[in-house]
């Protein structure tokens, strides 16, 4: 039977390889994947979950990395109707174990018994696993009939409160942004895109399933620290014809290819851009040199990875007046968008207001956190349906009559580093855990390389601490992008007669 509109993307995924068997789905270092490999590959993973008890509504940790054992494990959890869990195998053990007993996560995939007993060791956890380099058998359990409703993924974001969010995210609402986004970007079976997230981020999810949903191939690069000049002869060798990177990245690209100018592979006909804010006068320079098109996203691990996108036509790249942020352009299909007051309600054209993201784009919530969840996923009063729900996204934006959205900044402390969503409190939270801190606060301050992270710590009369072992008890306890790349210790905070910090009375950072 053809998938319908709401047939969730394992099942489509499936189908693809019912019709197109011997079609490459995955292209690693480490070989090829047909999509009939890939889909038996995936049911033995998929049989080994379901004997130890994995099933709907259950975490799997995805213990892989990005290759075919990620593809593999990916789709294996799926086909055993469960939830993968998507975490950063670098992070600390500390951080690893936080987020297992967060998500509330019992199983996991992992490519052998040796890396799964490290994943044990380091987790603290008696985990029941299944292995991603099982012989696929002939005759194995088709995949899990998923419900639209169930759980599709958990995936954690930065907490205000120092602890990290666990976005849960439905079957229903990934199937509508896989099914719109193929078509926004145009993809085919002939198409080969580009794997280059980490598979801790979500965008990693957006580079693969529209692509196995319409049959192309996922092409992983084995190191994607590459600059982008090293990363062009991998793009011609591979024929990538799409690729999604950090607008950052980009941006550096951009910058390369102006300085020195030369033609980019032949196949490449698109670039997605996203993460962070991009320049409009890098989109010019890109498309006076005859560069494939550049799409603009945005959105949020509660909105399902992307929620708006920009692609600007000639008459807009000329009437563009200086170098200004690009725009965050128009809500995807399904989605709907709201600017709005502290009163919620609607702001007038050219008003600042923040904005709300509505439709089936959103998540179902925080994982096991209801009071969160309440907190920031609240009732549509637009939506002219009862039980419809809008997130606060806490970003400041404007709309001109007839135009796209235009990002402002963030109505809160949330920032963004190096492409992670970092909330000021988690920052702050994790500096105040060392036992010679006493008062902290951590800001966002401006860099030649784009923002980074500066705190001002008080520590205890007579401590031995210095900057850099603070910043390498950081590194042990949590991720990098989350320790203060300038470190300033003082005897006290400034701080006004009511208790608040004083940021005009803080000192310039304090150079490493």
């Amino acid at each position: 039977m053809s998938p319908t509109e709401t047939t969730p993307v394992p099942l489509r995924i499936a189908h693809r390889a019912g019709i197109a068997p011997e079609a490459t789905a995955v292209r690693a270092a480490e070989g090829e994947l047909t999509y009939r490999q890939l889909d038996r590959r995936a049911r033995a993973v998929a049989e080994e979950l379901r004997a130890v008890g994995a099933g709907p509504e259950d975490t799997v940790l995805l213990g892989v990395r990005r290759g075919i054992h990620w593809a593999v494990g990916l789709l294996g959890i799926w086909y055993a109707g469960a939830a993968p869990l998507l975490v950063d195998l670098d992070a600390p053990d500390e951080r690893l174990r936080t987020l297992l007993e967060a998500a509330g996560t019992r199983h996991a995939v992992a490519p052998d018994t040796y890396a799964a007993a490290m994943l044990q060791r380091r987790t603290g956890s008696e985990l029941f696993w299944a292995s991603t380099t099982t012989a696929a058998p002939t005759a194995a359990a088709p995949p899990a009939d998923i419900a639209p409703g169930s759980l599709a993924y958990v995936l954690f974001t930065s907490g205000s409160t120092g602890m990290p969010k666990p976005v849960a995210v439905g079957h229903a609402g990934l199937a509508a942004q896989v099914r719109t986004l193929a078509e926004r970007y145009g993809l085919t079976a002939g198409d080969a895109v580009l794997q280059f997230a980490a598979p801790a981020f979500d965008v990693s999810l957006e580079e693969a399933l529209p692509t196995w949903c319409t049959g192309g191939t996922a092409v992983f690069v084995a190191d994607n620290v590459l600059s982008p000049a090293e990363l062009e002869p991998f793009l011609a060798e591979q024929r990538i014809s799409v690729v999604n990177l950090p607008t950052p990245y980009w941006t550096q690209w951009a910058k390369d290819l102006e300085r020195a100018p030369r033609p980019l592979p032949d196949a490449l006909r698109r670039v997605v851009i996203g993460s962070d804010a991009g320049r409009t006068a890098d989109l010019v320079t890109w498309a006076a040199a005859g560069h494939p098109p550049v799409v603009s996203c945005y959105g949020l691990t509660e909105s399902t990875i992307t929620a708006t996108s920009y692609e600007p036509g000639p008459a807009e790249l000329a009437g563009f007046a200086g170098d200004e942020l690009i725009p965050l352009g128009e809500p995807l299909a399904g989605v709907r968008a709201y600017v709005l007051d502290e009163e919620l309600r609607e702001a007038a054209p050219g008003v600042p207001g923040e904005l709300y993201l509505a439709g089936s784009c959103l998540a179902r919530g925080y994982h096991g956190r209801p009071a969160l969840t309440s907190e920031r996923f609240v009732a549509d009063p637009f939506a002219g349906v009862p039980g419809e729900r809008m997130y606060r996204t806490g970003d400041r934006v404007t709309r001109a009559p007839g135009g796209p959205l235009v990002f402002l900044g963030r109505a809160d402390d949330q920032v963004k580093i190096r492409g992670h969503r970092v909330e000021l409190k988690e920052v702050e939270a994790a500096v105040a855990a060392h036992p010679d801190v006493v008062d902290v606060v951590a800001r966002a301050v401006a860099a030649p390389g784009g923002p980074q992270l500066a705190a001002w710590a008080a520590v205890t009369p007579g401590s031995p601490l210095t900057p850099d072992a603070l910043r390498r008890h950081l590194l042990a306890k949590v991720p990098g992008y989350l320790v203060p790349a300038a470190v300033t210790l003082m005897e006290r905070l400034p701080r006004t007669p009511g208790g608040k910090l004083d940021p005009r009375a803080l000192p310039a950072p304090a150079p490493r």
